[in-house]
C-alpha cells in the first residue's frame, strides 16, 4: 500500500504539472478554443438531449451502481472482500487527485454563455470524466475476472471505453469543460487503476469453489499389490514377512516352462 500511495502522489504531481503546462501554453489553449468552437457549432437539439443523458454516466449514479455490483459479488463470494477495499481505495485516489488538481491549477471553465448544464468549481481536470473512467473500468474488470470466455471480456472493455468516451465528449459538448480537461482526467485515472491492477491484481481473483479445492481421491491399489508390498516389507532383523515364502529359483523356472 505504501508503494501505491507513492505512485498516487507521483501521478497527482504529474496531473498538476500537466495543468500548469496547459494553462500557460498558447498552442494548447488555442486547441481547446478551436475544439470547443467546433463542437458547439455542431450542436443539434437531439445531440444536446443525448449528451445531457450521457453526462450522468460520470455522476454519483455511476459510483452507486458500481458499489452495488461489487457488494453483490462480494456477498455472493464471486469476489474476495479485498476487492471491495481496493475499490474504495481506488475511488479515494481518484477523488483526491481530482480535488487537488482543481485547487492547484485553478483553470476557468469555458464561457458561461455556452453552458447547457449547471457546473461548479474549476475546470481542470474533469470530475465527471474521472468518475466515468473509474466506474466503468472497475465494472469491466469485474466482468473480465468472472467471464468464462475471452469474447465476453473484450465486450466488457469495449463497452467501458465507449462509455468513458461518451461521457468525456458530453462535457465538452455541453460547454462546461475544455478538451484537455477531459483528456487529463482519463489519463490520470487510467494510470492510477493500472498501477493498482499491477500491484494487487493477483489478490483480486475470485475464491475457488469448495468443490474445486477438494482434490479427487487417489486410486486404491490393487489387492495383489497390497499383498506383494506387505510380503516384501522386511521384518525386524532383515527377514521377509512369513505370509509369503520366497520360491526357489529352480521352482520358478520349472513353473515358467510348464506354463508353456
Amino acid at each position: 500500500m505504501l508503494m501505491l500511495i507513492g505512485i498516487w502522489a507521483g501521478l497527482v504531481g504529474l496531473l498538476v504539472a500537466a495543468g500548469q503546462v496547459v494553462i500557460h501554453s498558447g498552442a494548447l489553449t488555442d486547441f481547446d478554443h478551436h475544439a470547443t468552437r467546433a463542437v458547439v457549432n455542431a450542436r443539434t437539439p437531439a445531440l444536446n438531449s443525448v449528451m445531457k443523458a450521457m453526462t450522468w454516466l460520470g455522476s454519483w449514479v455511476a459510483l452507486l451502481v458500481t458499489a452495488v455490483v461489487i457488494a453483490v459479488l462480494v456477498i455472493g463470494r464471486r469476489l474476495p472482500v479485498l476487492a471491495a477495499v481496493v475499490a474504495v481505495f481506488a475511488w479515494a485516489g481518484e477523488a483526491g487527485g481530482v480535488a487537488i488538481g482543481k485547487a492547484a491549477v485553478g483553470r476557468e471553465r469555458p464561457p458561461r454563455a455556452i453552458w447547457l448544464v449547471h457546473a461548479h468549481g474549476w475546470s481542470f481536470p474533469s470530475g465527471h470524466s474521472a468518475v466515468a473512467c473509474l466506474a466503468f473500468s472497475v465494472l469491466a474488470l469485474c466482468a473480465a475476472t468472472l467471464a468464462r470466455n475471452r469474447a465476453a471480456s473484450i465486450l466488457g472493455w469495449v463497452t467501458a471505453g465507449l462509455a468513458v468516451a461518451a461521457t468525456a465528449f458530453s462535457r465538452v459538448e455541453l460547454g462546461v469543460h475544455w478538451t484537455t480537461d477531459v483528456i487529463a482526467s482519463v489519463v490520470f485515472v487510467a494510470s492510477w487503476l493500472t498501477a493498482i491492477a499491477i500491484s494487487l491484481g493477483g489478490c483480486l481473483r475470485p475464491p475457488e469453489p469448495l468443490a474445486d479445492q477438494v482434490s479427487s481421491p487417489e486410486p486404491r491399489p490393487h489387492p495383489d499389490e497390497v499383498l506383494c508390498a506387505s510380503a516384501e516389507r522386511p521384518r525386524p532383523g532383515g527377514q521377509l514377512s512369513p505370509n509369503v515364502m520366497p520360491r526357489p529359483k529352480g521352482a520358478a523356472m520349472l513353473a515358467g516352462q510348464s506354463s508353456l
